[in-house]
C-alpha cells in the first residue's frame, strides 16, 4: 500500500498502524519539495519505507512507485489528490479517484456546474480571472456573495462580499496573498442557526464510506459557530440534527458523490443548513481535517482504517456509534483592525500563554495542545488555518458542551478577542 505524505487528515502515525490492521505493507511517497516533507524527513527515514520523487514528472514518479508493486494508492492530503490520480491511472490502480473526477473534486469551478447539471443545486456562480470580469460576476451572482479560491481548502482566501467596493478590495487582497489564484465569486448561502440549535454552526459534514459506487452513510459531523469571515472552530459527534435532517444531508451527499462519479474512498461533504434544508458547499474526495481523530475519540471507529481498507477494495463493514460527546475546538489567532495580523509584542498577545494555560483545567478537557512560548506560535494571520492552539475533549451530552465552550471563550475573550 502506497500513501503519498503530506501535511493533511493524517499523520504517518495514524497511517502505519491502519496499514497494520489492515495487513498492508505500507511505503510513504514524498516530495522533498514539500516543507512538511523536508521537516519530517528525519523521522520518516528512521520509520518508514520511502519512495522518494522528488523533481519527478508523473511519469517518473509512475515508475519509481510500481518498484514497490503497490496494492493500492492513496492520499491524505489536499495538496496530492492530482498526482495521486495521474499515478494511480498510469499503474492501473483501481480504488482511487480517476483523473476526470479529481479534477471534479478539487476545482470548484468544476463541482459547481456538475451540481448544477445533476439539478441538485442551482447556487448562482461565476469565475473571476482577474478585475475585469469582477463587475460582470458580481451583476450575474448578486449581493451578498462569497469570493473563493477555485482551488484549495481550509477557508483559506475566502470572503464575503457586501458591496463591489469591498469584493474589489477583496480581489486585490487575494492578488498579493496569491498571485495568479484561480477565483469563483458564489451567491451567500444563507444560514439559518436554529436548525442545529443556537450553540451550534449553521453547517455540518457527512462523511460517507463509497465502495464500488455503493455509498455508506458512517456519521453526520457538527460544527462549531464560524468566526468572521469564514474561520472555522472545530467539529464534534453526535450532530444535534433531528433524524429526519440528518437523513436528508446523508442523501444529499451520496447524491453529490452520485453526480461527481466517485466510486471508491471515505468523501467528506460539507453542508450549509438553511431554513429550506441542507444545500451544498463543497465535497472534498478524502477525510476530512481532524474529523477522523474526533470519530475515533467518539466511537472507536477508524477512519483512516476505513480510507485505506477502500483503497484496497475492502468495503467498511460497521459505522461509528457514539457514547457521549466528543469535540475538537480550535483557538483562533489574535488579528488586529480589519483582520491585520496582531502584534506579536502588544502585552495581552504575550500575556496569552499563560492565561490560555487555564484551560487545561476546565472540565470535559482532555487534551490542550497549547504552546507555551509566543516565539513558537504560528503566523497570526486572518484566515481559517490561523489557530494558536486546539481543545481536544469529551463531555456526558450537548448542553454540557455548550456551557464547556462558553467557559473556553470567556477564558480566551481577554486576549484572543471576540472573533
Amino acid at each position: 500500500m502506497g500513501v503519498l505524505y503530506d501535511a493533511g487528515s493524517a499523520d504517518a502515525a495514524e497511517v502505519a498502524a491502519a496499514a497494520r490492521c489492515c495487513g498492508a505493507e505500507l511505503f510513504l511517497v514524498v516530495d522533498r519539495a514539500s516543507d512538511h516533507v523536508r521537516e519530517l524527513l528525519p523521522l520518516l527515514t528512521r520509520r518508514f519505507d520511502l519512495c522518494d520523487i522528488t523533481g519527478m514528472n508523473t511519469q517518473a514518479a509512475a515508475a519509481a512507485i510500481a518498484g514497490f508493486t503497490p496494492d493500492g494508492l492513496l492520499t491524505f492530503s489536499a495538496h496530492r489528490m492530482e498526482l495521486t490520480s495521474s499515478i494511480a491511472a498510469a499503474l492501473g490502480i483501481p480504488y482511487w479517484h480517476s483523473p476526470a473526477v479529481t479534477g471534479r473534486l478539487v476545482d470548484r469551478l468544476q463541482q459547481r456546474r456538475t451540481f448544477a447539471e445533476a439539478g441538485l443545486d442551482h447556487l448562482p456562480f461565476a469565475p473571476v480571472a482577474g478585475p475585469a470580469d469582477l463587475d460582470a460576476a458580481l451583476a450575474a451572482v448578486g449581493l451578498p456573495a462569497v469570493l473563493r479560491p477555485r482551488h484549495g481548502s481550509g477557508g483559506r482566501l475566502v470572503r464575503r462580499l457586501d458591496s463591489a467596493s469591498a469584493a474589489h478590495a477583496a480581489l486585490a487582497a487575494c492578488a498579493s496573498a496569491a498571485p495568479g489564484t484561480d477565483l469563483l465569486v458564489e451567491a451567500l448561502l444563507p444560514g439559518d442557526s436554529a436548525v442545529a440549535g443556537p450553540a451550534w454552526g449553521d453547517y455540518v459534514s457527512v462523511e460517507t464510506a463509497v465502495h464500488r459506487a455503493e455509498c455508506r452513510p458512517l456519521c453526520v459531523t457538527g460544527k462549531f459557530p464560524l468566526a468572521e469571515p469564514f474561520r472555522q472552530r472545530g467539529s464534534f459527534v453526535p450532530h444535534t440534527l433531528t433524524p429526519p435532517l440528518a437523513e436528508r444531508a446523508e442523501d444529499l451527499a451520496e447524491a453529490a458523490i452520485g453526480a461527481l462519479g466517485i466510486s471508491d474512498g471515505i468523501v467528506h461533504t460539507k453542508l450549509k443548513l438553511t431554513a429550506d434544508g441542507p444545500r451544498l458547499i463543497g465535497v472534498d474526495g478524502r477525510l476530512g481535517g481532524l474529523v477522523g481523530e474526533v470519530v475515533r475519540r467518539g466511537s472507536g471507529f477508524d477512519l483512516v482504517l476505513a480510507a485505506m481498507r477502500l483503497a484496497l477494495g475492502l468495503p467498511v463493514p460497521d459505522a461509528p456509534r457514539f457514547d457521549g460527546v466528543t469535540y475538537h475546538y480550535a483557538l483562533l489567532a489574535p488579528t488586529g483592525a480589519s483582520g491585520a495580523p496582531a502584534d506579536r509584542s502588544a502585552p495581552d498577545v504575550l500575556d496569552m500563554a499563560a492565561r490560555l494555560d487555564g484551560l487545561r483545567h476546565l472540565p470535559g478537557v482532555d487534551v490542550a495542545d497549547l504552546p507555551t512560548d509566543t516565539a513558537t506560535w504560528p503566523v497570526l494571520r486572518y484566515e481559517a488555518s490561523a489557530c494558536v492552539g486546539h481543545l481536544h475533549g469529551r463531555t456526558a451530552d450537548h448542553a454540557e458542551l455548550a456551557r464547556l465552550t462558553a467557559a473556553i471563550d470567556e477564558v480566551c475573550r481577554p486576549v484572543l478577542g471576540t472573533v
